[in-house]
């Protein structure tokens, strides 16, 4: 039977709606394919058709809730902006439309996108990059040198660091977290200034 582009990405949203389901049930790492594929009406190694791993899944609903941010913040920027108002209005937005993955974040960062893991999935990889051009973006949009691989590599542990904290904080309207965050920006921006070129 010819599966047609209509029915695959059918079954692509079936999959992560029934990853983003299961995740915040279960938990990332006690999650199954197989249990996967069951909630989904597939069969077990069609998750495999989809997505090469369960963390190219959960990356994959992660992705679209973090596209969402991205088109949120688009349509809100300013060109006013400062590089850290920038940054910080940027990884608020990702925040609010990641909330509902709240309790499984944690366990994706640090099973699957940790800087210090090698293997990273492609589907993974893709996360992180398309994360990092936004932030890029932001960067020059307000006016900053672009930053180089190691000012990039940073940013992304502060920003796996925040996610962490995030995904356990239980103060009021996130304000432990709002706090770390604009920290995490200050001392960031802060390093980008002190590596620009002073001209002679």
């Amino acid at each position: 039977m010819r599966v047609t582009p209509e029915t695959r990405e059918r079954t692509r949203l079936d999959l992560l709606q029934a990853g983003a389901d299961l995740f915040a049930e279960v938990g990332f790492g006690i999650a199954t394919t197989r249990e996967l594929a069951r909630r989904a009406h597939v069969a077990a190694g069609t998750v495999f058709n989809y997505f090469a791993s369960k963390e190219a899944l959960a990356a994959a609903v992660l992705e679209r809730s973090l596209r969402r941010a991205w088109e949120e913040r688009e349509a809100e920027q300013r060109q006013d902006e400062t590089d850290e108002e920038a940054l910080f209005a940027l990884v608020a937005a990702e925040l609010r439309h990641l909330a509902p993955h709240r309790t499984w974040v944690a366990e994706v960062v640090e099973s699957g996108i940790s800087p210090l893991r090698r293997d990273t999935d492609v589907g993974v990889a893709a996360l992180r990059t398309a994360h990092l051009e936004r932030v890029q973006e932001a960067l020059r949009s307000a006016g900053c040198t672009a930053p180089g691989e190691v000012s990039l590599h940073l940013y992304w542990t502060l920003y796996l660091g925040v996610l962490s904290f995030w995904s356990r904080d239980t103060s009021e309207h996130d304000a432990a977290t709002l706090a770390l965050l604009d920290r995490s920006i200050q001392l960031y921006c802060r390093a980008l200034r002190e590596d620009e070129p002073t001209e002679v």
